[in-house]
Formats: structure tokens, C-alpha cells, sequence
């Protein structure tokens, strides 16, 4: 394996981890410690040890799960120095990088918090919902977006998300359906770089 190809699979990696992270926490309104963000990063990224996609990167797994189970360690912060560290070295884009991107600045920025769709969960007002396939399959090996993914969002400022998030430049985002009665949308997310085509080609 190439230089290059090892790196965007550890880029994936680590968004795909950070992502993960950051939804299982946004469930609970308690501060999460840091000694509790280790041990939802080392599981999920234990997980994913025993896929045979992620098998080249079988020693740097290895040092972050040494470093999430040291009761000093601070596994999140070191994927965020990775993460930055990853869009200063690539060139190309990498739409899974965009999304966990504009998921931080939609929060950050507007207040307006992420999670994964729970059936069994009667959704909040102004919580943005994703589903956890279309983290998984709406992004190919190298990061790139092969189908638009799909937001769920009850509010009243549906409009205005849309337009937060177009301005961005991260996404085109466009309301597929809409109940009026309960302020129900369903948002597609599309790369705003390149047709959907040109990606998957």
C-alpha cells in the first residue's frame, strides 16, 4: 500500500471515529469526562480492528487503543491533532471531512446539535438526526460522497438551516419532504463541488 492510500484510510478512520464520538455523546445532556470519550473511542475503533478494510492500519490501531486505555491518555484529542493534521497534507477533497466539519459549526456556530436516528426515540426540536448507513455507505474509501445523505430536522427554522448550510460552501442542501403539520423535514445533503457522477467515477 501507497503512502498516500495508508493516509486516507487512517483520515477515514479517525473522521469515522470522531463522528461516532461526537453522536454518542450529543444523546445525553451530562458532561462526558475524558476517561468516557476514551472508552466510546476504543470500542468503536476495537470494532473496527476486525475489518479487513482497516487491516493496513493494524499498528496504528494498536497505539490508539494503548493510548485510549492509559488512564493519563486523551485518545480525542490526539484524532483531532491527526484529523487537522490530514486536511493540511491532502489536496483532494474528502466530503467526510466537509460533513463532520459542518456538523462542529452548525453546533458551535447556530446551536444546532447532531445525533444518530433512534426509532425508538421521539425525536427533539432543532436536533439535527442522521442515519448511521448513510455515514457508513454515502462515502467511498477515499472519503468522497457517492449518494446524498440524508438529514432529519423538526423545527421551525428549517429554511434557515438550509441556508446556513449552503452558505457554507460545505454542501448544497435541499428539502426533499416536509411536514407542514409537524415541522417535519427530510434535508439531502450533496457535494457542492462535483456531481455525484464525477465522484463516484
Amino acid at each position: 500500500m501507497n503512502d498516500k492510500r495508508y493516509y486516507q484510510l487512517l483520515s477515514e478512520l479517525i473522521d469515522n471515529s470522531l463522528l461516532h464520538l461526537y453522536f454518542s455523546i450529543s444523546s445525553t445532556t451530562r458532561f462526558t469526562p475524558v476517561h468516557r470519550r476514551n472508552d466510546i473511542l476504543v470500542r468503536f475503533i476495537k470494532e473496527k480492528s476486525k475489518v479487513v478494510h482497516y487491516r493496513p492500519l493494524k499498528k496504528e490501531i494498536k497505539r490508539m487503543l494503548l493510548l485510549g486505555k492509559n488512564k493519563n491518555g486523551n485518545l480525542e484529542s490526539r484524532l483531532l491533532e491527526l484529523h487537522h493534521l490530514a486536511m493540511e497534507l491532502f489536496d483532494n477533497v474528502n466530503h467526510l471531512q466537509y460533513l463532520f466539519d459542518l456538523l462542529n459549526l452548525l453546533e458551535s456556530e447556530h446551536g444546532y446539535r447532531s445525533r444518530l436516528s433512534n426509532e425508538n426515540e421521539e425525536p427533539t426540536v432543532d436536533v439535527i438526526y442522521l442515519l448511521q448507513d448513510h455515514i457508513e455507505y454515502c462515502f467511498n474509501e477515499h472519503g468522497k460522497q457517492i449518494a446524498p445523505v440524508s438529514m432529519l430536522f423538526e423545527s421551525e427554522n428549517v429554511l434557515s438551516l438550509i441556508d446556513i448550510i449552503n452558505k457554507t460552501g460545505l454542501f448544497f442542501a435541499e428539502v426533499k419532504e416536509f411536514n407542514e403539520t409537524k415541522q417535519q423535514a427530510h434535508i439531502l445533503l450533496h457535494p457542492n463541488d462535483t456531481s455525484l457522477d464525477e465522484v463516484a467515477a
